[in-house]
């Protein structure tokens, strides 16, 4: 709610209050056939840059041997510690087409991608499974993956500027976006290094399985939709800006996400889908118009809601490459939540077991910061930082059955979801990620003709 009323105090002032000048980093739009206004017919950008994305964060687990919280009816116990390193060669061409409408393309390349999870000291199996009276270990804590690298996606977007503070100094900057991301790489699997002795083969997205110590490709295999608006408003050297934006992603029909929810029970076959809240201020300390000169520092902030969905989670290649799972097949026979280890029925035709799995609903808090500069009228540097906090969220929490699926005595399901695991999903078994800290850092030049 709070972010909520800072969004509405900003469209109140940007709405409002006089002011002269063109749309700041946030809100501009290159444009075509418009020699009136710039004196210039056609304008297009290329744009390459350098991203190290970093991500760090503690795993934990339910368990009945610890004190409960106040607010919780279990404990935790800390499993392991996260990283996730990531260096990106960021890739742009923009072409003005119209005033005040562009077309956007982006291309992320991964140079490469690093994950490895570190088991806590203190952290002991002890669940006994199988009932055998020795504990089982369903994944390795001390885990590394593969040095994945590749591309996940191409975006192309349509961008269009309905209102210009440049050209009615009566308005605002007003500017709506609609962008489709296209999955174009190899859909990933689980994987781990060789150098792992506690890993078995993982599963590729036609189900067959994949040699241990490959990459395991690099797209999460979705296909999706991002779109919203922004606003912004110039006074004198401050321009502060405020954007809602939305995105929904879709399988592409890789194994991962078992979209056929009829035969197996599926409840979530889609990623989370993801709403994002921005507000910031941009300074504008020296520009000299005529010759195309700017210095820009800008500052922001903003939230982040992720929905239920699912998902790679840190714990996605761990799992996936588990012998405990890839070994033991899940059917629940009886109904009780508890995991018969059945062979006659186990396998759905097309879907095995990947290591992905449902996350419970949870919100990211954003902090960021650049500068951009424009020493001449053709070229343009920045240079930024984005910080992030994501709440506390379960991992694992992949529901039995659908609602809908549900025996009228309660005593089980008519069609039972192939993905959850009682040894994951069930309550006083799930994980899930605390302390998650993300810092981004980028760099790119853009060439503007």
């Amino acid at each position: 709610m709070r972010y909520i009323a800072i969004g509405l105090v900003f469209v109140a002032v940007l709405g409002f209050a006089p002011g002269r000048a063109s749309a700041g980093e946030f809100t501009d739009v290159i444009d075509a056939a418009d020699q009136r206004y710039n004196g210039d017919p056609f304008d297009l950008t290329l744009r390459v840059g350098y991203e190290r994305f970093y991500k760090q964060g503690d795993i934990r687990r339910e368990s009945f041997r610890t004190t409960p919280h106040d607010w919780d009816y279990y404990g935790y116990v800390n499993v392991a510690e996260y990283k996730q390193v990531t260096h990106i060669l960021n890739m742009e061409l923009d072409i003005g087409l119209f005033h005040d409408i562009s077309l956007k393309a982006r291309l992320p390349l991964i140079l490469k991608d690093q994950r490895e999870l570190n088991g806590k000291s203190s952290f002991r199996w002890q669940d006994d499974f199988n009932g055998d009276g020795s504990p089982d270990a369903l994944f390795s804590t001390d885990f590394t993956s593969p040095d994945r690298s590749g591309i996940d996606y191409l975006a192309v977007g349509l961008w269009w500027g309905i209102l210009d503070q440049g050209r009615d100094d009566t308005k605002p900057n007003w500017t709506v976006y609609v962008e489709g991301r296209f999955s174009v790489g190899e859909e990933m699997s689980a994987a781990c290094k060789k150098s792992d002795v506690d890993c078995t083969d993982g599963w590729n997205s036609e189900g067959n399985a994949t040699t241990a110590g490959t990459d395991g490709g690099i797209s999460r295999g979705v296909h999706e939709i991002a779109g919203g608006f922004r606003l912004s408003r110039r006074y004198g050297i401050a321009e502060p800006y405020f954007g809602l934006e939305a995105l929904v992603g879709f399988s592409k029909g890789g194994a991962n996400f078992f979209i056929d929810r009829n035969s197996v029970g599926q409840l979530n076959t889609r990623p989370p889908a993801v709403g994002t809240l921005d507000v910031g201020l941009e300074f504008i300390p020296w520009e000299v118009p005529d010759k195309g000169r700017k210095l820009v520092i800008g500052v922001g902030t903003g939230g982040k809601y992720h929905s239920e969905g699912r998902e790679f989670t840190p714990l996605f290649d761990a799992l996936g490459t588990s012998s405990y799972f890839n070994e033991q097949p899940y059917v629940d026979f009886d109904g009780d939540g508890e995991n018969d280890h059945g062979e006659e029925d186990a396998a759905v035709e097309g879907n095995s077991w990947t290591g992905m799995t449902d996350v419970e609903n949870y919100a990211t808090i954003f902090g960021k910061v650049f500068i951009a500069l424009e020493p001449a009228k053709y070229v343009k540097f920045r240079v930024g930082s984005n910080f992030s906090h994501e709440t506390e969220h379960f991992i694992t929490k992949t529901d039995q059955c659908p609602s809908d699926q549900v025996l009228s005595d309660g005593s089980g399901c008519a069609v039972y979801n192939w993905g959850h695991r009682p040894e994951l999903d069930k309550p006083g078994n799930r994980f899930r990620a605390e302390k998650t800290f993300i810092w981004d850092f980028f760099i790119d030049a853009t060439a503007q003709f």
